[in-house]
């Protein structure tokens, strides 16, 4: 009779052949491990992308949900200029998810090896689902233009931080060998430019001025329906910055001086192109400063650089907007949540 182990998942165990499932685990790799299908996902070698996938899908929304009855009726009296800026973030959140399709994160989905790892990217396609509804529900509940929205977002400063984005990404697809050292760090650095810079980071700018407008009783509706994409953000957060310590793990020669300081030039680079945006944004009619609001991008380009282990470069002692750093400064505590969740033991057959 063959040697068993037992794996404990939740209350759930399972009995598995001891050779096959020590040699399993020992294959499973970010890149270059044995690549099989999501559902072979046991023994899990990376826990936290299993936790994480777990509370992803426990916390699936719908916009729908969110009444925006409130916003609607107080269209009409919130102004030009916050309008104008209202429209813009939303013409901005449209064109971010056109990069975010076009330069392919789930190509990274497609090199990764190891099914719990794929497992957890899966839940991109629903969340994605959910922030094209998210468009469709604010434009049709405001009756506004999306032309109009993606017109105002064609600025040559939001031009700028879309080509900087295009012109920094590695050429990645399905095929790329990722057992050389530069393609290694490829992959990094599109997780590093898509996640923890775009996504993390230069997004916030535009963000920051609806949650202000919803403080305010303006547009609380729309930032109830933000709340919870930052929600769905520090999750993603929380996958990629994990994501990279593996890789860094696993694949040492990687983590050189040279692309340390590479990642490190990218995100002062991005911030500095925030700043123009802001400048270039009626963010004083949504309530904020603007060189407060510069001040808060600093602060959280060096909360992603020290997520990933690299320097920060600002240093400021506090977040110039508590009142918003509790709507929006959740991705430090993701990780610290995940690790410490009793993992929902109800399992479908999605799961395994």
């Amino acid at each position: 009779m063959a040697d068993t182990i037992t794996i404990t998942l939740g209350e759930r165990t399972f009995n598995l052949d001891r050779e096959k499932a020590e040699e399993a685990y020992a294959a499973k790799k970010v890149l270059n491990g044995r690549n099989s299908m999501f559902f072979n996902i046991l023994p899990l070698k990376y826990n936290w992308a299993y936790a994480l996938y777990k509370e992803m899908k426990n916390s699936h929304w719908e916009p729908a949900e969110v009444s925006v009855n409130t916003d609607i009726a107080e269209w009409s009296q919130l102004g030009e200029p916050c309008q104008k800026i209202y429209k813009t973030a939303l013409g901005a959140f449209a064109r971010s998810q056109e990069l975010f399709h076009s330069h392919g994160i789930y190509t990274v989905r497609d090199l990764v090896t190891a099914p719990e790892l794929k497992l957890v990217f899966g839940r991109f396609v629903h969340e994605e689902n959910t922030r094209c509804d998210v468009l469709v529900h604010l434009h049709g509940s405001l009756q506004i233009n999306p032309m109009e929205c993606a017109a105002l977002a064609a600025i040559p400063a939001f031009a700028a931080k879309k080509q900087f984005i295009a012109e920094k990404l590695s050429p990645l697809d399905r095929n790329t060998d990722t057992t050389t050292t530069a393609n290694k760090q490829a992959v990094a650095r599109n997780i590093f430019l898509i996640n923890q810079v775009m996504e993390g980071t230069q997004c916030f700018a535009l963000w920051a001025s609806l949650f202000s407008l919803a403080a305010q009783n303006k547009t609380p509706g729309t930032g109830k329906i933000f709340h919870k994409l930052i929600g769905d953000i520090t999750f993603r957060l929380s996958l990629f910055d994990q994501l990279l310590q593996e890789m860094v793990t696993e694949n040492p020669d990687i983590w050189t001086n040279e692309f340390k300081d590479e990642l490190t030039g990218y995100m002062t680079d991005a911030v500095e192109l925030e700043k123009n945006l802001i400048a270039a944004l009626p963010v004083a009619d949504a309530g904020l400063d603007p060189d407060s609001l510069c001040t808060y991008i600093e602060f959280l380009a060096d909360e992603r650089l020290s997520a990933c282990k690299l320097p920060r470069q600002y240093h400021h002692a506090a977040s110039p907007f508590p009142w918003l750093d509790e709507q929006l400064h959740l991705a430090s505590n993701t990780a610290a949540h995940i690790g410490a969740s009793t993992l929902d033991t109800t399992f479908d057959d999605d799961d395994l």
